[in-house]
C-alpha cells in the first residue's frame, strides 16, 4: 500500500462530476441540518474495503474538508489513503441510478463489486 496523497485534477484528494454534485446538491438539500457530504470506508466483503457515503452535520475532528462543484466534502485522514484520486460519478444501473466511485489505486475488487483492495 502506497503512502503517497494522489489529487485529481481540481487538486482535492476527491472530485465529483457535474451529474453526482447535482444528485449530492439535492440529498443535502432534503435535509435540514446536512452540511456537506462525506466518503468513508470501512472493512467489508472479501477484497478489504467499502465506500460508505454519509451525509454530514458536524465535521469530525480528523476530517480535512474541501469544495467541489460546491458541495462541501469530509474525509477522514485516515480514509485518505483509500479514498484518495477518485472521482465519483452518478450513474444509470439498470434500472437505477446510483454513485460510482472510480478509483485509479484500486487493484482487486469483489466480483459484486462489494469491496475493493488498493495498490
Amino acid at each position: 500500500m502506497t503512502s503517497t496523497i494522489l489529487q485529481t485534477n481540481s487538486g482535492h484528494p476527491l472530485s465529483l462530476t457535474q451529474a453526482a454534485a447535482d444528485h449530492i446538491q439535492q440529498k443535502i438539500d432534503s435535509l435540514p441540518d446536512a452540511i456537506g457530504f462525506r466518503l468513508a470506508t470501512k472493512e467489508a466483503g472479501c477484497n478489504s474495503k467499502k465506500y460508505v457515503p454519509s451525509y454530514v452535520n458536524d465535521a469530525d475532528a480528523d476530517d480535512i474538508s474541501f469544495v467541489d462543484h460546491g458541495i462541501t466534502i469530509f474525509i477522514s485522514k485516515s480514509d485518505l489513503i483509500y479514498i484518495a484520486g477518485t472521482e465519483i460519478d452518478y450513474v444509470k444501473d439498470g434500472i437505477n441510478k446510483v454513485l460510482k466511485y472510480n478509483n485509479p489505486n484500486v487493484t482487486t475488487e469483489c466480483g459484486c463489486g462489494e469491496s475493493f483492495n488498493i495498490k
